[in-house]
């Protein structure tokens, strides 16, 4: 019973562990290519080093960071060409969780969402905007009634969170999202399947470009290490 319990609190403390450098990373406080040495982690937390290590390699599962051999972890840093595969994968599965929540949605769901869209056309806090982005496209997926569909969404958005933090906070005041958003929920609220897939394509394309020119600029200023 002891050693269960031994088990039990330490993966505790890594879930403890992995969420809060999980945020950080996603908000941009550990921006990409920023080294996470055990020891250190461990020293912040007041640990040992077993369930940081433990963290280090759930966070690496979800993209999140990198374990290189010499140098240890390191908060993933995805090329143009990462982010335009991620996105190209994307773009087929939340067009196919678009086209199996469409049907689904009811008139409940579908004015919840427009309140928070209302919401997001207001907000300025750009992580706040984040938080509510992501709110929107996975309760709109999460219709489809195919959660492991959803799961793989969801831990493709959480990989490339960095660089949306960053490109929200730079892109924020133009709010161009918000358009796309407006035609993906008026498509599914019509029913209209095929102008839903559209919409979701189109707002990705448009996603990854922005992402990508954003992206090179900061490489070619210095900004991104």
């Amino acid at each position: 019973m002891a050693v269960e319990d031994e088990f039990l609190k330490r993966r505790t403390t890594a879930d403890t562990v992995a969420q809060m450098l999980r945020t950080e990373i996603q908000t941009g406080q550990l921006p990409p290519g920023t080294r996470l040495r055990q020891n250190e982690v461990a020293q912040r937390f007041g640990i040992s080093t077993t369930p940081v290590r433990e963290a280090l390699a759930w966070l690496q599962a979800e993209g999140l960071v990198r374990i290189d051999p010499h140098r240890g972890a390191i908060v993933f840093h995805p090329t143009v060409a990462d982010v335009r595969e991620s996105y190209e994968i994307r773009k087929t599965l939340e067009a196919l969780a678009i086209e199996k929540a469409t049907p689904q949605l009811t008139n409940e769901l579908v004015a919840e969402l427009q309140e928070l869209l209302d919401e997001m056309k207001k907000e300025k806090d750009e992580v706040r905007w984040v938080e509510m982005n992501n709110q929107f496209h996975m309760r709109l997926y999460q219709a489809s009634g195919m959660p492991r569909l959803c799961g793989m969404i969801a831990n493709l958005r959480d990989s490339s969170s960095t660089y949306i933090h960053m490109f929200a906070a730079h892109d924020l005041p133009a709010h161009r999202a918000d358009v796309d958003h407006q035609d993906i929920l008026d498509a599914c609220a019509a029913g209209d399947v095929r102008s839903a897939r559209k919409a979701i394509t189109l707002h990705l394309d448009h996603t990854v470009t922005g992402l990508v020119q954003f992206i090179e600029e900061n490489e070619k200023a210095g900004a991104v290490h």
